[in-house]
């Protein structure tokens, strides 16, 4: 992967087995020691832009995009460290310590979780999403 690259993830109902995702030298499922940020939002033109922009301002950062109706399965394999989606489920709710709701429901505003804590922004800015991989990266790091 290259800076300011983000993967895509394939469907997970599709024959994964160990096939690396193009580009892509081991499975996701080995951890580089990297944070792993997850993108299943809505519309896609927004989940890749966000994804590229983030690659570039935090190269450290391991990047998948995946469609949001892939996403459950998608934190299961990835094991991501944040979550950044349209919808909150609770399979994101009991895995990911880290996540991002961009506009509920075609709302005005987004609910960010870190580590349990649940903020409400009015309007998220791209300072606000940068924060929270931060934080993210923060917890993920062992103790």
């Amino acid at each position: 992967m290259t800076r300011g690259d983000a993967r895509t993830l394939p469907n997970p109902t599709e024959d994964r087995s160990d096939k690396p995702v193009a580009g892509e030298a081991s499975s996701p499922r080995r951890r580089t020691g990297k944070p792993r940020v997850l993108m299943a939002n809505e519309p896609r033109a927004y989940r890749e832009g966000i994804a590229a922009v983030i690659g570039q301002l935090r190269p450290e950062v391991e990047i998948w995009t995946v469609e949001p109706d892939a996403m459950d399965g998608s934190i299961l394999r990835f094991s991501p460290d944040m979550v950044v989606c349209s919808k909150v489920t609770d399979a994101l709710k009991g895995r990911v310590r880290v996540w991002v709701e961009l506009y509920p429901e075609h709302a005005a505003h987004s609910i960010a979780s870190i580590g349990g804590r649940t903020m409400e922004y009015a309007e998220i800015q791209l300072p606000d999403l940068l924060s929270i991989v931060d934080r993210a990266e923060e917890l993920a790091q062992p103790n």
